[in-house]
Protein backbone atom coordinates (compact mmCIF):
# COMPACT_ATOMS: atom_id res chain seq x y z
CA UNK A 1 0.00 0.00 0.00
CA UNK A 2 1.08 3.55 -0.70
CA UNK A 3 2.88 5.04 2.44
CA UNK A 4 2.09 8.65 3.16
CA UNK A 5 2.09 10.94 6.45
CA UNK A 6 -0.47 9.25 8.69
CA UNK A 7 -0.13 12.22 11.21
CA UNK A 8 -0.21 15.04 8.36
CA UNK A 9 -3.62 13.04 7.14
CA UNK A 10 -4.79 12.97 10.51
CA UNK A 11 -4.11 16.60 10.85
CA UNK A 12 -5.74 17.48 7.67
CA UNK A 13 -8.88 15.43 8.72
CA UNK A 14 -8.85 11.52 8.00
CA UNK A 15 -9.56 9.19 10.35
CA UNK A 16 -7.03 5.95 10.24
CA UNK A 17 -9.73 4.08 8.52
CA UNK A 18 -10.40 6.74 6.60
CA UNK A 19 -6.99 7.14 5.64
CA UNK A 20 -6.63 3.19 4.82
CA UNK A 21 -9.08 3.19 2.51
CA UNK A 22 -7.92 6.41 0.72
CA UNK A 23 -4.39 5.43 0.27
CA UNK A 24 -5.83 1.59 -1.24
CA UNK A 25 -7.59 3.16 -3.65
CA UNK A 26 -5.06 6.09 -4.52
CA UNK A 27 -2.96 2.73 -5.17
CA UNK A 28 -5.63 0.76 -7.01
CA UNK A 29 -6.93 3.41 -8.79
CA UNK A 30 -10.93 2.48 -9.96
CA UNK A 31 -11.77 -0.34 -8.14
CA UNK A 32 -14.99 -2.10 -5.93
CA UNK A 33 -15.78 -2.46 -2.95
CA UNK A 34 -14.20 -6.00 -2.84
CA UNK A 35 -10.63 -5.03 -3.92
CA UNK A 36 -10.59 -2.02 -1.16
CA UNK A 37 -11.63 -4.27 1.67
CA UNK A 38 -8.68 -6.52 0.94
CA UNK A 39 -6.27 -3.84 0.00
CA UNK A 40 -7.38 -1.50 3.22
CA UNK A 41 -7.98 -4.25 5.86
CA UNK A 42 -11.29 -3.05 6.84
CA UNK A 43 -13.87 -5.06 7.49
CA UNK A 44 -16.41 -4.91 4.78
CA UNK A 45 -19.21 -3.47 6.54
CA UNK A 46 -17.04 -0.45 7.23
CA UNK A 47 -16.13 -0.11 3.89
CA UNK A 48 -19.32 1.63 2.32
CA UNK A 49 -19.62 4.14 5.12
CA UNK A 50 -16.28 5.35 5.22
CA UNK A 51 -16.34 6.27 1.39
CA UNK A 52 -19.39 7.51 1.85
CA UNK A 53 -17.11 9.97 4.01
CA UNK A 54 -14.56 10.17 1.70
CA UNK A 55 -16.89 11.38 -0.73
CA UNK A 56 -18.20 13.86 0.74
CA UNK A 57 -15.02 15.50 2.28
CA UNK A 58 -14.89 15.61 -1.67
CA UNK A 59 -11.99 13.13 -1.57
CA UNK A 60 -13.62 9.99 -3.44
CA UNK A 61 -15.48 9.86 -6.67
CA UNK A 62 -18.46 6.95 -7.10
CA UNK A 63 -19.70 5.57 -10.55
CA UNK A 64 -21.62 3.05 -11.55
CA UNK A 65 -20.34 0.52 -14.37
CA UNK A 66 -22.19 -2.64 -15.69
CA UNK A 67 -24.07 -2.21 -12.91
CA UNK A 68 -21.73 -2.37 -10.18
CA UNK A 69 -20.52 0.18 -7.79
CA UNK A 70 -16.77 1.99 -8.89
CA UNK A 71 -14.56 4.07 -6.61
CA UNK A 72 -11.61 6.20 -7.63
CA UNK A 73 -9.74 9.15 -5.73
CA UNK A 74 -10.51 12.66 -7.33
CA UNK A 75 -7.30 14.92 -7.97
CA UNK A 76 -5.22 14.69 -5.30
CA UNK A 77 -5.22 18.49 -5.09
CA UNK A 78 -9.00 17.76 -3.50
CA UNK A 79 -6.79 17.89 -0.13
CA UNK A 80 -5.24 21.23 -0.39
CA UNK A 81 -9.24 22.67 -1.78
CA UNK A 82 -10.63 20.43 1.53
CA UNK A 83 -7.87 21.94 3.79
CA UNK A 84 -8.94 25.36 2.36
CA UNK A 85 -12.45 24.85 3.38
CA UNK A 86 -11.92 23.84 6.73
CA UNK A 87 -9.78 26.69 7.10
CA UNK A 88 -12.61 29.32 5.89
CA UNK A 89 -15.18 27.09 8.04
CA UNK A 90 -12.87 27.64 11.10
CA UNK A 91 -12.61 31.72 10.31
CA UNK A 92 -16.31 31.71 9.96
CA UNK A 93 -16.45 30.21 12.86
CA UNK A 94 -13.85 32.30 14.53
CA UNK A 95 -15.64 35.48 13.53
CA UNK A 96 -18.91 34.11 15.27
CA UNK A 97 -17.68 32.93 18.32
CA UNK A 98 -15.91 36.73 18.42
CA UNK A 99 -19.60 37.97 18.24
CA UNK A 100 -20.45 36.27 21.00
CA UNK A 101 -18.27 37.30 23.27
CA UNK A 102 -19.80 40.33 24.47
CA UNK A 103 -22.98 38.68 25.45
CA UNK A 104 -20.97 35.61 27.40
CA UNK A 105 -18.95 38.14 29.36
CA UNK A 106 -22.03 39.87 30.45
CA UNK A 107 -23.39 36.52 31.06
CA UNK A 108 -20.51 35.61 32.91
CA UNK A 109 -19.52 38.93 35.00
CA UNK A 110 -23.44 39.05 36.54
CA UNK A 111 -22.68 35.50 38.03
CA UNK A 112 -19.57 35.66 39.45
CA UNK A 113 -21.09 36.57 42.71
CA UNK A 114 -22.07 32.83 42.95
CA UNK A 115 -18.62 31.78 42.51
CA UNK A 116 -16.94 32.32 45.75
CA UNK A 117 -14.43 29.42 45.75
CA UNK A 118 -12.20 27.96 42.81
CA UNK A 119 -9.72 25.56 42.94
CA UNK A 120 -7.15 24.93 40.39
CA UNK A 121 -4.21 22.30 39.51
CA UNK A 122 -1.10 22.83 37.65
CA UNK A 123 0.77 26.23 36.04
CA UNK A 124 -2.03 26.75 33.52
CA UNK A 125 -4.17 26.93 36.25
CA UNK A 126 -2.87 29.18 38.39
CA UNK A 127 -1.69 31.25 35.14
CA UNK A 128 -5.06 32.11 34.73
CA UNK A 129 -5.20 33.14 38.17
CA UNK A 130 -2.63 35.47 37.91
CA UNK A 131 -3.17 36.89 34.69
CA UNK A 132 -6.62 37.86 36.13
CA UNK A 133 -4.84 39.28 39.59
CA UNK A 134 -2.24 41.69 37.05
CA UNK A 135 -5.66 42.53 35.09
CA UNK A 136 -7.37 43.64 38.16
CA UNK A 137 -4.96 45.50 39.66
CA UNK A 138 -3.77 48.98 38.21
CA UNK A 139 -0.96 50.86 38.91
CA UNK A 140 -0.04 51.69 42.14
CA UNK A 141 -2.32 49.40 43.77
CA UNK A 142 -0.89 46.68 46.33
CA UNK A 143 -0.49 43.27 46.53
CA UNK A 144 0.06 41.35 49.52
CA UNK A 145 2.28 37.90 49.53
CA UNK A 146 3.34 35.44 52.02
CA UNK A 147 5.60 33.04 50.97
CA UNK A 148 5.77 29.29 51.55
CA UNK A 149 8.58 27.81 53.72
CA UNK A 150 8.07 24.77 51.95
CA UNK A 151 7.75 26.38 48.13
CA UNK A 152 8.30 23.82 44.79
CA UNK A 153 12.26 23.66 44.06
CA UNK A 154 11.12 23.05 40.66
CA UNK A 155 12.78 25.05 37.77
CA UNK A 156 9.47 25.81 36.20
CA UNK A 157 7.63 26.97 39.29
CA UNK A 158 10.49 29.37 40.11
CA UNK A 159 10.58 30.47 36.73
CA UNK A 160 6.30 30.92 36.69
CA UNK A 161 6.16 33.33 39.50
CA UNK A 162 10.13 35.70 38.50
CA UNK A 163 7.27 36.20 35.35
CA UNK A 164 4.04 37.06 37.10
CA UNK A 165 6.31 39.41 39.20
CA UNK A 166 7.94 40.96 36.16
CA UNK A 167 4.72 41.35 34.81
CA UNK A 168 3.26 43.34 37.99
CA UNK A 169 6.60 45.06 37.74
CA UNK A 170 6.06 46.75 34.32
CA UNK A 171 2.30 47.46 35.46
CA UNK A 172 4.22 49.18 38.32
CA UNK A 173 1.89 46.60 40.79
CA UNK A 174 2.89 47.47 43.97
CA UNK A 175 3.92 44.43 45.90
CA UNK A 176 4.82 43.83 49.69
CA UNK A 177 6.37 40.66 50.14
CA UNK A 178 6.43 38.11 53.51
CA UNK A 179 9.18 35.51 53.57
CA UNK A 180 11.22 33.45 55.96
CA UNK A 181 14.53 34.22 57.31
CA UNK A 182 16.16 31.12 56.05
CA UNK A 183 14.85 32.28 52.64
CA UNK A 184 16.30 35.74 53.00
CA UNK A 185 19.69 35.12 50.33
CA UNK A 186 17.55 33.52 47.77
CA UNK A 187 14.57 35.70 47.90
CA UNK A 188 16.69 39.26 47.68
CA UNK A 189 18.69 37.74 44.92
CA UNK A 190 15.13 36.75 42.96
CA UNK A 191 13.18 39.87 43.97
CA UNK A 192 15.99 42.75 45.08
CA UNK A 193 14.55 46.47 45.11
CA UNK A 194 16.96 47.13 42.56
CA UNK A 195 15.44 44.81 40.06
CA UNK A 196 12.23 45.21 41.02
CA UNK A 197 11.28 49.62 42.15
CA UNK A 198 7.95 48.81 43.54
CA UNK A 199 8.57 46.04 45.45
CA UNK A 200 9.40 45.74 49.14
CA UNK A 201 10.70 42.69 51.22
CA UNK A 202 10.55 41.74 54.79
CA UNK A 203 11.29 38.57 56.67
CA UNK A 204 10.27 37.11 59.83
CA UNK A 205 10.28 33.70 61.71
CA UNK A 206 7.11 32.34 60.83
CA UNK A 207 6.60 29.34 58.99
CA UNK A 208 3.80 28.16 56.22
CA UNK A 209 2.93 25.43 54.25
CA UNK A 210 1.42 27.45 51.32
CA UNK A 211 1.83 30.68 50.15
CA UNK A 212 -0.61 33.12 50.20
CA UNK A 213 -1.62 36.33 47.69
CA UNK A 214 -3.95 39.03 48.75
CA UNK A 215 -5.64 41.69 46.52
CA UNK A 216 -8.69 43.81 46.51
CA UNK A 217 -11.67 40.76 47.23
CA UNK A 218 -8.89 38.26 46.05
CA UNK A 219 -7.18 35.62 48.26
CA UNK A 220 -5.20 33.01 46.22
CA UNK A 221 -3.92 29.99 48.46
CA UNK A 222 -1.31 28.13 47.27
CA UNK A 223 -0.31 24.54 48.03
CA UNK A 224 3.20 22.98 46.81
CA UNK A 225 3.12 19.47 46.41
CA UNK A 226 3.59 16.54 43.86
CA UNK A 227 1.67 18.82 41.73
CA UNK A 228 1.13 22.42 42.66
CA UNK A 229 -2.43 23.59 43.17
CA UNK A 230 -4.20 26.99 44.47
CA UNK A 231 -7.74 27.78 46.36
CA UNK A 232 -9.02 31.14 44.79
CA UNK A 233 -11.20 32.77 47.11
CA UNK A 234 -13.41 36.16 46.03
CA UNK A 235 -14.65 37.36 49.10
CA UNK A 236 -14.66 40.79 50.49
CA UNK A 237 -14.59 39.47 54.11
CA UNK A 238 -12.05 36.86 53.76
CA UNK A 239 -9.49 39.38 51.80
CA UNK A 240 -9.85 42.15 54.71
CA UNK A 241 -9.17 38.88 57.16
CA UNK A 242 -6.30 37.73 55.47
CA UNK A 243 -5.15 41.17 55.00
CA UNK A 244 -5.12 42.21 58.36
CA UNK A 245 -3.34 39.33 59.24
CA UNK A 246 -0.90 40.26 56.82
CA UNK A 247 -0.20 43.83 58.41
CA UNK A 248 0.45 42.26 61.70
CA UNK A 249 2.70 39.87 60.21
CA UNK A 250 4.51 42.72 58.29
CA UNK A 251 4.85 45.20 61.52
CA UNK A 252 6.55 41.95 62.79
CA UNK A 253 9.34 42.02 60.15
CA UNK A 254 13.01 43.39 59.12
Amino acid sequence: MVHLDAELLQEIGLTPAEQKVYLALLEKGNTTRGDIVKLSGVTGSKVYELLDKLQEKGLVSIYMQNKIKHFKVTNPLQLVRYVEHKKEKMERLEKQTKQLIPGLLQLYNSSLEEQEVELVSGLQGLEVLFREQIEMLGRGEVCYVIGGTRGSNEQAVQAFFEKIHLLREQKKIKTKMLFNVRQREETLRLYSSQKYPHTTTRFIAHTSPVAINIFKDRTIIIIFGNKISAIAIKSEDVAHSFKEYFMLLWRMGK
